[in-house]
């Protein structure tokens, strides 16, 4: 008999795209011959409340920990059927992060006050900070840090609840294909979401990946393809974006894969991370385009050097130019991400990124991301005077310079000041 498993993602969170975390654990269970049934409750509950997306993506602590009474309230019938579903689960795993920390704890207490025995997991980056941040980590849950699949297994088994840490896969292309089922694809966008790889060759600083995964790992070339291939078939879907840190930790691994997409004919658009190397040619900036690149999303975050070599990003500032140039011949879109204030930032570096951005704006298509350096360990998550100053300077220079940006991810992750 199959031991049954929930996996819950509550809100509020992203919701351009299905969680990919419940769908690998689901998939690779079926290897443990475990089911695992996903209730994605952040996209159900958006849907049925009907508020704006700007609402539910913005950061706002009121909003975070009011949304559980505001559900119960307003739907308790909601709240019922779902403790009524998961009673037959073996064990009901969450995915934590800061924004739904209120409402996930608050449904656990749900489920204990109900079924005291039941076996309660939590993964997800937040679990990691807790640790951290040396925050007691109940002794009535299971903790996963890292990447779950084999976890799930090793957590039926055990009598006692137990803390797993980076028990990882090291054969990615063992995961059974992602299908993706019974996700209600038309709530989201028109894009799924794909991993080719997990870790990251970098080890920046301020870059929490680096803390998720212990090492770096990619799918095969041809593991990737087929999956892509799949999905067409089963979702009617031509557009993917990868969530892995960079698409282009190898060279020749990007390569191979654009090769294999343009040899079998296949038709899709796609996005990633990319991350700044002085190795990248102009052959294969054309093999990306070629192959239905739209976006690159690209972690430049300072022109200075003496910041870059802080963050330990990897580059020179005039190794990001050649990089970017590289972009702009292929006709690549693709757009940069940049902190200010971060740890040892005087004026002079600050002053070097915004002339940089003057200097060279014909090879900057848009702003991706801007924002103050955060501390993820910390529990204010605000910025100080002086760095919402820089920011605020920055942001009149790119507006002045005509410089295109996203404005909903401008100063987008830290919370109001005060909070």
């Amino acid at each position: 008999m199959k031991a049954l498993v929930y996996y819950l993602l509550c809100p509020p969170h992203w919701n351009k795209t299905p969680p990919l975390s419940g769908e690998y654990l689901k998939r690779y269970a079926t290897k443990d011959n475990i089911e695992v049934k996903i209730l994605d409750l952040n996209i159900i509950l958006y849907t049925l409340l009907g508020l704006e997306k700007k609402i539910w993506l913005t950061l706002d602590k009121d909003f975070e920990t009011s949304l559980f009474s505001m559900v119960k309230d307003k739907h308790p019938a909601f709240l019922e059927n779902i403790l009524h579903m998961v009673s037959p689960a073996d064990a009901i795993g969450f995915s934590l992060f800061r924004r739904n920390k209120h409402f996930t704890f608050s449904l656990i207490n749900e489920i204990k006050s109900l079924y005291p025995d039941k076996k309660i997991v939590l993964g997800g980056p937040e679990t990691l900070f807790m640790k951290l941040k040396k925050q007691t980590l109940s002794k009535d849950i299971n903790w996963v840090i890292g990447e779950g699949e084999k976890s799930i297994a090793a957590i039926l088994n055990n009598k006692t609840n137990t803390v797993i840490e980076y028990d990882e896969l090291d054969d990615l292309d063992q995961i059974p294909f992602l299908d993706f089922t019974p996700y209600q694809i038309p709530l989201y966008s028109a894009t799924l979401p794909l991993y080719s790889s997990r870790g990251c060759i970098r080890r920046c600083a301020f870059c929490t990946e680096r803390l998720l995964s212990s090492k770096f790992r990619q799918h095969s070339p041809l593991y990737m393809v087929e999956q892509i291939q799949l999905l067409m078939r089963t979702h009617n879907v031509s557009c993917f974006s990868f969530q892995d840190s960079l698409i282009n930790a190898n060279p020749r691994w990007l390569e191979e894969f654009c090769r294999l997409l343009l040899n079998k004919n296949i038709k899709i658009k796609w996005e990633a991370q990319a991350a700044i190397r002085n190795d990248f040619t102009q052959r294969l900036a054309q093999l990306i385009k070629d192959s239905g690149c739209y976006n690159l999303f690209i972690g430049l975050e300072s022109a200075s050097d003496k910041v870059l070599k802080r963050m330990n990003k990897g580059f020179t500032q005039e190794e990001a130019v050649n990089f970017l140039t590289v972009l702009h011949r292929a006709g690549l879109q693709y757009e940069i991400s940049l902190i200010v204030g971060y740890p040892g930032e005087e004026t002079k570096d600050f002053r070097e990124t915004h002339t940089w951005l003057t200097t060279h704006k014909k090879i900057i298509p848009k702003i991706a991301q801007l924002n103050p350096y955060l501390d993820y360990l910390s529990e204010e998550m605000c910025a100080s005077q002086a760095t919402r100053q820089k920011l605020t300077t920055l942001m009149n220079t790119i507006r002045g310079e005509r410089i295109p940006y996203t404005r909903s991810f401008i100063n987008n992750l830290t919370y109001p000041h005060g909070h």
